[in-house]
């Protein structure tokens, strides 16, 4: 039998509460809980995809009708530019029609006052036209022009618009004979008078106007040259004129597709 000093030589015994847990056993989700996860998370995500896109195509809806309101606006600056072309042009030929006969007259000299006013006011009236493609090339230049939706609308403005591009060499050979017709003026009109002219906008009033010469092959150039550019405006009228029809009919066309306002919808 151990004796107190081994008794007390043992180290101490601890005893522990030794807790036993129960297995986990998490039972296996059945087929039908996985497909409907995953139902619910693609429902999620198609309904953000197709809310998206309904906000994309609502923006795009919205910058489409605020273009074709632009359009619009566009269209109407050009009717009436193509309006005060034609006023113009009137204008200008009426000049070249009095002008040619009195210098051509063998009493011109009795009309010289008259003759530099005609003569100096066919430059002052004479216009280049050029129509307003802002919209447009805004549309062209950003890529935006797939916006427009309606392919009738789509189609005519891109023929509108091209249809223009021929003002450009019209506009050529016009500034070529005003520019001929100027460098003639100086051969046969005192500058003073001419600017006094051009200042005023009325006929001169002097018993001294002359010509800085009489050779007839120089005042028939000059006069040559002023019915060149009226040629030259006869033929860009007539291409304005179309294309005035063309624009009126454009914006009609938009009118009733798209309305005028921006929230017009073509749905």
């Amino acid at each position: 039998m151990p004796d107190e000093e081994e008794i007390a030589s043992q180290p101490p015994t601890t005893e522990m509460e030794v807790h036993h847990h129960p297995d986990l056993h998490h039972k296996p989700k059945k087929w039908k809980e996985y497909f409907l996860e995953f139902l619910m998370i693609f429902l999620a995500v198609t309904l953000g995809f197709f809310a998206e896109r309904y906000r994309e195509i609502l923006n795009d809806h919205t910058k489409e009708n605020e273009f074709m309101a632009s359009v619009i606006k566009d269209l109407k600056s050009d009717t009436a530019t193509y309006t005060n072309y034609a006023k113009n042009n009137a204008e200008v030929y009426a000049f070249i029609d009095s002008l040619i006969p009195l210098m051509k007259n063998a009493e011109r000299g009795k009309h010289l006052n008259k003759i530099y006013y005609l003569a100096r006011m066919v430059t002052l009236k004479l216009l280049i036209h050029y129509s307003n493609k802002r919209t447009y090339e805004q549309m062209k230049s950003s890529g935006q022009l797939r916006l427009i939706g309606n392919r009738q609308v789509a189609d005519s403005i891109g023929s509108y618009y091209n249809s223009l591009e021929i003002m450009t060499s019209f506009n050529d050979v016009l500034l070529e004979h005003d520019y001929d017709y100027m460098r003639l003026m100086g051969k046969v009109f005192d500058a003073a008078l001419l600017l006094n002219i051009l200042k005023e906008r009325k006929e001169p009033f002097l018993k001294s106007a002359k010509l800085l010469t009489e050779d007839p092959v120089i005042i028939n150039e000059l006069l040559t040259s002023a019915q060149y550019i009226y040629g030259s405006l006869q033929l860009a009228q007539r291409i304005t004129t179309q294309r005035q029809h063309s624009a009126e009919t454009l914006i009609t066309l938009i009118t009733k597709k798209y309305g005028t306002g921006s929230n017009s919808s073509v749905f």
